[in-house]
């Protein structure tokens, strides 16, 4: 009877947390909401409207859709999801050992790091970006530094190229996969890398199997809060790329900006731009409760009376199941 009342208390403490969790996120869900989804709506029933060179017919009709489907509007889409996609790649390979570093180091240096990561974050973005366009034009800062030490006689084309765009995208969204990764690895418990060496793993094989399946939350928010602001950005694209190679974002203001306008065929565009990223998000929550439902657990359990960090044989093999490493019968266990 205890046991029943027990549970039926947790449940409802589960139940009240989660009725508190609604009322604190109800004034969140109303402004999202209003400044989001009822643009969207607009943006979907635009889309359907029938484009005109100065002004929108209200008349239904699947003329954009046509347009948008093209093969130049789909170039600019994969231009976008390419440049999205290396620049997410970049921050994961130069975010994640920032991060972990970090997360290593004593709570001084935690801080300071911390600080250097969101000093970017005080200066406006469009300033930042003309920053770039200082620095990377032909006669600019690198350049002329490059020829005064005599490296390179002519001036550097770097201005106006592929290379430019993703090397000042990867700036510009570093520190959204570096701020999510420190989350989680600053929570995690370094302990059981030591464990998995104890049980015969190498340096790389604990990482692996230890240290990135821990911290496989912190990657999958970090890839989203890249991916997603890379995929749609404009005034990067805009200030230091080329008009041979148009972001979507590009491509969109130019049909609300230039004449003819057209903001059906905009609206369009916008909106698949939508879909996309919502049905991406939708394969990365189903990819996450997939992993976890084959949540590995790590346990490390504390024996008094053994007086070592393992319960007896029996919690080695455990560690090591759940780590997948390979006990190495060589060492005894405690």
């Amino acid at each position: 009877m205890k046991d029943t009342s027990k549970l039926t208390n947790e449940k409802l403490a589960e139940r009240k947390n989660e009725l508190h969790s609604w009322i604190l996120s109800f004034p969140a869900l109303l402004w999202l909401s209003f400044f989001f989804l009822i643009p969207y709506i607009l943006i979907f029933v635009y889309s359907f409207f029938t484009p005109d060179i100065y002004e929108t017919l209200p008349i239904l009709s699947l003329e954009a859709y046509k347009e948008v489907l093209s093969t130049r509007y789909l170039q600019s889409y994969w231009t976008s999801i390419k440049f999205a996609i290396y620049t997410t790649g970049i921050s994961l390979l130069l975010g994640y050992p920032t991060a972990y570093f970090m997360a290593r180091s004593s709570e001084k240096l935690k801080n300071v790091f911390l600080v250097f990561i969101i000093i970017p974050f005080w200066t406006n973005f469009v300033i930042r970006i003309f920053s770039w366009r200082i620095f990377l034009a032909p006669h600019g800062v690198l350049s002329n530094l490059l020829i005064d030490l005599s490296i390179i006689d002519t001036p550097l084309r770097l201005l106006r190229t592929d290379f430019a765009v993703l090397l000042v995208m990867v700036y510009v969204y570093l520190p959204y996969m570096i701020l999510p990764l420190y989350s989680v690895l600053e929570k995690m418990d370094f302990t059981l890398l030591d464990t998995a060496m104890d049980l015969g793993a190498k340096p790389l094989k604990a990482f692996i199997n230890v240290t990135l399946p821990l911290s496989k939350q912190g990657i999958f928010a970090g890839a989203i809060l890249v991916f997603i602001p890379a995929l749609g950005t404009y005034i990067i694209p805009q200030l230091i790329g080329h008009q041979h190679s148009l972001f979507i974002g590009q491509v969109i203001t130019y049909k609300i900006k230039n004449i003819p306008r057209s903001w059906p065929i905009a609206s369009a565009l916008s909106f698949i731009l939508v879909v996309f990223i919502f049905a991406l998000l939708l394969g990365c929550y189903y990819l996450n409760l997939r992993m976890k439902k084959h949540h590995l657990e790590y346990t490390v359990v504390n024996d008094p009376q053994s007086g070592g960090i393992f319960s007896g044989l029996s919690t080695p093999r455990r560690i090591a199941k759940h780590s997948k490493i390979r006990i190495n019968k060589e060492i005894p266990h405690v």
